[in-house]
């Protein structure tokens, strides 16, 4: 199973999906599931792996699922006493489990998101120059031009040839720049400006810029669109060479993203939540779509996590049988 596992996860990386890896690091028997056992876990909820049974898979995947819109790793420490566990640790969530027999489980959540998209319209010495930094700092750089190659762009990740084409992949997460320093500058902005890139920014003077929005308006482009581009892209730190042009054009990319929080942003995350209640006698979340074991008293539907707890219910309602949440 580790090795299907580890073979997704190669997989879903190079696919450029988000999801989380889960871990099983620690245990206080009695425990169904060890030390090394893993999940992974996608933005839809899918669930494949083994991290323990029906009490700690609907955790695991609700807390992965927090992890892939925050994008920060944790330490979930599922106990039947959370209060009692001393983790004073930034990191640490601890949350009761009372099915698991009165054991412990440490699982460490780890999400993986797709790099940043920087792309790159252009094959002028700025351009390959800023393919050159972006793949250093960690984007996942895209070269769109006519007469681009990988010789001529040997840090590039991928390279189209066709404007219209390349315009598909642009999401949320990319960064458009326009280098393309008056072959086909209206050419790319009308086809990237309606795109949800998060970025576009057009490396012309703010004389031929402005000319370029004009001669776009008359096209019939509305202006609304037209002022999502920077132009000249980049800080103005004085920057005269490529090299120092394509400096400033990632500086100002990289400001943004800070400022936004991109890097905490995983595509695609957004999703309506799943209805869900509250078992009744452990307090767990049971996501009530998938729900196995379920009660009826006095007109109220009752969901479980496990036939233990809808046993104990049906044994003493009296006992539980307040108005369910969900």
């Amino acid at each position: 199973m580790y090795d299907d596992l580890l073979e997704q996860v190669t997989a879903l990386k190079g696919q450029r999906t988000p999801f989380v890896l889960a871990t099983v690091v620690a245990c206080k028997p009695p425990t169904s599931a060890k030390p090394g056992a893993k999940a992974i876990v996608q933005a839809d909820g899918s669930f494949n792996g083994w991290v323990g049974g029906s009490c700690a898979q609907p955790i695991v995947t609700q807390e992965a699922l927090k992890a892939l819109k925050d994008g920060r790793s944790r330490l979930l420490v599922l106990a039947p006493n959370p209060d009692e566990v001393d983790f004073p640790l930034e990191g640490v969530v601890a949350i009761p489990m009372v099915c698991q027999s009165e054991g412990t489980l440490a699982i460490y959540l780890e999400p993986f998101l797709p790099k940043p998209e920087l792309v790159v319209i252009g094959q002028s010495p700025m351009a390959r120059s800023l393919v050159t930094l972006g793949r250093a700092v960690g984007f996942y750089v895209c070269v769109c031009d006519p007469s681009a190659t990988a010789e001529m762009f040997p840090h590039a990740e991928a390279i189209g040839k066709d404007l219209e084409s390349m315009k598909g992949q642009i999401g949320p997460r990319s960064y458009v720049v326009v280098a393309t320093t008056g072959h086909y500058d209206e050419e790319a902005i009308a086809t990237v400006v309606g795109s949800d890139a998060r970025y576009i920014g057009l490396v012309a003077s703010p004389r031929r810029g402005r000319a370029v929005m004009e001669y776009l308006r008359g096209k019939g482009i509305p202006n609304e669109a037209l002022q999502r581009v920077k132009y000249p892209a980049g800080l103005d730190v004085g920057a005269l060479t490529p090299e120092e042009i394509a400096l400033s054009i990632l500086t100002e990319i990289v400001q943004k993203m800070r400022a936004e929080g991109e890097v905490v942003q995983a595509e695609p995350v957004a999703q309506t939540a799943p209805p869900e209640a509250t078992d009744p006698v452990c307090r767990m979340t049971v996501n009530v779509a998938e729900a196995q074991y379920i009660s009826a008293r006095n007109g109220d539907t009752y969901y479980f996590c496990c036939l233990r707890c809808k046993e104990t219910f049906d044994r003493e309602p009296d006992r539980y049988a307040v108005r369910p949440t969900g």
